[in-house]
């Protein structure tokens, strides 16, 4: 017997009805059970699509690349954009680092070779990571095996003398870790840059534009006992731009973008988080019996795992995906015009701390909190082998502002202007630990501006404005 055709069309009517209803069903259910097998209200941010092996190496490049005149004191210091720049990154991140982590070091049978301060004093390219990195993370990042131990620990700097070996095909790495000194030959593959090539580099360096000269501070002064500091003591001059910092569009914090900022911000399945706003308005508590997020109306991000007892610390490694995961899951469509970049990692004996800082061009963009006075990073995630512990996260998306400056970079003129005159009891005395140039913006403002930072021995952070020309 056959269906009339109205009898046919409330047969698809009625199949349509129920998928629907099926469908509805489940999404109560999957947000009322977060655990289940199957979820019909899956946010299309779910951590199931953060592949981090494909960004990962996107987080960690030198702190700067310098290249040494053979004369003591002097050195050039590398634009980041410059291709010399690039190419030497290129040649480690392609080359040179799987070899120095995949084979044991050269035997060092000259005395000089186990001194870093006179190896980096010689005619050489000196790559900086401003941070010990352990090989662990190392081999993580690169992709190598990860069968066999590395014979160092950590790496922090590495000088390239290219004039040492005769092989053409040869280059001379030394490696220092910290501590101790670590000598390498390793192979000029294909697509590296050529030995003359680095010849040339260090030869030609006072004629690349690309360059700022820099010198041994403790060399012309008494100011530090730091042998390793370099600043800029010529006139070199740079035009800087104030930024503009804003809470991305999407996740500002309003009555009626609660479900936006949840979609962003929290982890995949939110059906059972708990919310409630503060008292004032200004902050909103997301909560379950696991996690807490907190998220303010400046962009500030705060999170806690509830089960910190008791857990794996595991590898460093293993740790830095986590922490890797936890920001590559919200940074997507949000932040621009700045880069993450990993600046400091800290075995804390239960977890790891690491800190990460945004780039803009070159300068570090960090925070200035305006009720305790105190510098900050913008990024602070403690995380184990498979969880973060706890993060502070301010997230902001940037652009150039209103205003830029032509601002003189050189140390003593700073020093003698705007130092002494605002810390005249520091005179002469051998207190600077670092020198630095960084972008600082208030917690509660949206204007970062140019600073000069100075950390001294007592453990106090000295920040001064930048002047620029009248």
């Amino acid at each position: 017997m056959r269906l009339s055709n109205v009898d046919f069309k409330k047969s698809i009517l009625m199949i349509f009805l129920f998928l629907l209803c099926f469908f509805q069903m489940g999404i109560l259910w999957s947000e009322k059970n977060p655990g289940v097998l199957f979820s019909f209200s899956h946010s299309v941010r779910g951590n199931d699509f953060v592949d981090i092996n494909e960004v990962k190496e996107n987080y960690y490049r030198p702190k700067e690349i310098l290249i040494s005149s053979g004369k003591g004191d002097l050195y050039w210091k590398l634009d980041s954009k410059s291709n010399l720049y690039r190419s030497i990154w290129n040649d480690f991140k392609d080359s040179y680092l799987s070899q120095i982590i995949q084979s044991k070091p050269s035997i060092r049978d000259k005395d000089y070779e186990q001194s870093w301060e006179y190896l980096s004093r010689m005619k050489s390219i000196i790559v900086e990571f401003g941070y010990e990195i352990p090989s662990g993370v190392i081999q993580w990042m690169e992709n190598l095996d990860t069968a066999s131990l590395s014979a160092i620990p950590n790496i922090y700097k590495i000088a390239i003398h290219p004039s040492e070996d005769i092989n053409n095909d040869k280059n001379t790495l030394y490696v220092y870790d910290g501590s101790n000194v670590y000598k390498y030959v390793v192979t000029i593959k294909q697509g590296n840059m050529k030995k003359e090539d680095y010849i040339k580099a260090i030869e030609t360096a006072a004629e690349n534009e690309f360059v700022v000269p820099m010198n041994r501070l403790i060399t012309y002064n008494p100011i530090t006992e730091q042998r390793e500091l370099l600043v800029c003591l010529s006139d070199e001059e740079r035009k800087i731009w104030d930024l503009l910092l804003t809470t991305p569009d999407r996740i500002v914090l309003k009555k009626d973008n609660i479900e936006t900022v949840q979609d962003y911000l929290l982890d995949e399945y939110k059906g059972s988080m708990v919310s409630k706003w503060s008292e004032d308005g200004t902050n909103i508590i997301f909560s379950d019996p696991e996690k807490v997020y907190r998220y303010y109306n400046n962009g500030l991000l705060e999170y806690q795992n509830r089960y910190k007892e008791a857990v794996d610390k595991g590898r460093v490694e293993e740790a830095l995906a986590e922490a890797l995961t936890f920001i590559e899951y919200r940074r997507r469509d949000l932040i621009e015009g700045a880069d993450i970049i990993l600046s400091d990692i800290s075995d804390k004996g239960r977890y790891y701390a690491f800190t990460f800082d945004y780039i803009v061009d070159d300068m570090k963009v960090k925070v200035l909190r305006t009720r305790t006075g105190t510098v900050e990073p913008a990024i602070v995630i403690n995380a184990v082998k498979d969880r973060v512990l706890d993060a502070k996260w301010y997230i902001k998306t940037f652009a150039n502002n209103d205003y830029s400056n032509v601002y003189n970079m050189s140390f003593f003129r700073f020093y003698e202007r705007q130092f002494i005159r605002e810390y005249p009891d520091l005179r002469n005395k051998p207190v600077i630990l670092d020198v630095s140039n960084e972008y600082l913006f208030s917690d509660i403002g949206t204007r970062a501006e140019p600073f000069w930072l100075i950390e001294t021995n007592s453990n106090q952070l000295i920040f001064v404005g930048m002047q620029g020309k009248e």
